[in-house]
């Protein structure tokens, strides 16, 4: 399996933002304000793929994706093996994990149906 990680690419203080992670994944405003204003040592979301709620991850992934792009916030994407943990990651040279967009939408584009 394989572990995402999702943060933002540099400090945000986009209220917006902020509330839907908020009001999405019911993290507390102050929290999420938090969070984006870490930039990239802001991980906001963490999931293991292919699991048993992949339907629900996978939502979760393409909804986060589509409202930081119609944002113009950039996101940095992270993959990982799902026995690592996310504590432990080099911060300083994230770029080891980044997975683009695109690849990570054809995997989860080639797994549908798959998992119900």
């Amino acid at each position: 399996m394989t572990k995402i990680i999702i943060t933002v690419a540099s400090p945000t203080t986009d209220v917006e933002a902020a509330k839907f992670l908020h009001q999405r994944f019911k993290m507390s405003l102050i929290g999420s304000q938090n969070k984006l204003a870490m930039g990239d040592k802001g991980i906001f979301y963490t999931c293991k793929l292919f699991g048993n709620d992949h339907v629900q991850r996978e939502k979760e992934i393409r909804e986060l994706l589509d409202f930081f792009k119609q944002k113009a916030i950039d996101l940095l994407l992270l993959q990982i093996d799902d026995d690592q943990d996310e504590a432990n990651l080099d911060m300083n040279n994230l770029s080891q994990y980044l997975v683009p967009s695109n690849e990570l939408l054809n995997v989860l584009d080639s797994s549908a149906g798959l998992y119900h």
